[in-house]
């Protein structure tokens, strides 16, 4: 899993927006700061900023897309069932990141979204955010990164999800979450809270709990992961990247 989050590229003054004024990711968000090839903001994208308790959904599968959702803070997940009555968990979105782009292409969310723990969320009008992308060459850029980056996220997760073995790939899923929740960093960090439940992460990985708890038994013998209750850390995340690297 890739991690991904927004990053200011210019320095500007926040928005004046009373959505935005509080929120934790007020100083990396675009939406939160005037666009720079025009004198106003995207404040009037932004339907309203609510907070989500973990186990609520953001919404469900087959619902009518009519918005994006940027997490502010918490943690989303988005699922499905299978025609057998399978649970199948297909992203986690972290702060920064936005939910219900793989909508666009269609008129339904195709999975529900869910909560993992208590989270906030800044929802975004899609069709109100189209609309203000008229000369301003700012925005469609921004909303053009943000589908870049999902789809080059699902085409790394594919490759590491069907080119490892299944050690690998319960250390690759925790790498990139360390380098999700820690960008750039290198080396050994303090202890990370883990923001999704264990069986969602065999969901996630299409294995049995049983074979992940396995796994993290070997990990942790191996010196690669130390895993606390719903905290992690890394130890050496140069061997891990030599270990599951493609």
């Amino acid at each position: 899993m890739t991690m991904l989050q927004l990053k200011t590229v210019v320095d500007f003054q926040p928005s004046a927006s009373p959505y935005c004024s509080a929120c934790t990711l007020r100083g990396q968000c675009f939406l939160a700061q005037p666009l720079p090839d025009e004198d106003g903001d995207c404040a009037a994208v932004i339907q309203r900023h609510y907070p989500l308790p973990r186990g609520e959904r953001l919404y469900r599968r087959n619902d009518p897309f009519g918005s994006l959702f940027q997490v502010c803070s918490g943690s989303i997940k988005t699922q499905r069932e299978t025609p057998d009555g399978d649970l199948v968990i297909t992203g986690f979105f972290l702060p920064g990141d936005v939910v219900g782009l793989e909508a666009i292409s269609d008129t339904h969310y195709p999975s529900d979204a869910i909560a993992t723990r208590d989270s906030e969320v800044c929802q975004l009008d899609f069709a109100r955010l189209l609309s203000s992308c008229s000369g301003k060459p700012g925005l469609q850029a921004w909303i053009i990164s943000r589908i870049g980056l999902y789809v080059r996220q699902k085409d790394c997760d594919l490759s590491w999800t069907t080119g490892l073995q299944t050690p690998q790939r319960v250390l690759r899923f925790f790498l990139d979450l360390h380098e999700r929740l820690a960008p750039g960093a290198g080396g050994a960090r303090d202890w990370m809270a883990l923001p999704m439940q264990k069986q969602d992460i065999a969901r996630y990985l299409h294995i049995a709990p049983e074979t992940l708890s396995r796994h993290l038994g070997q990990l942790r013998r191996q010196g690669l992961l130390q895993l606390q209750q719903d905290r992690f850390v890394l130890p050496d995340t140069s061997r891990a990247k030599h270990l599951t690297r493609l």
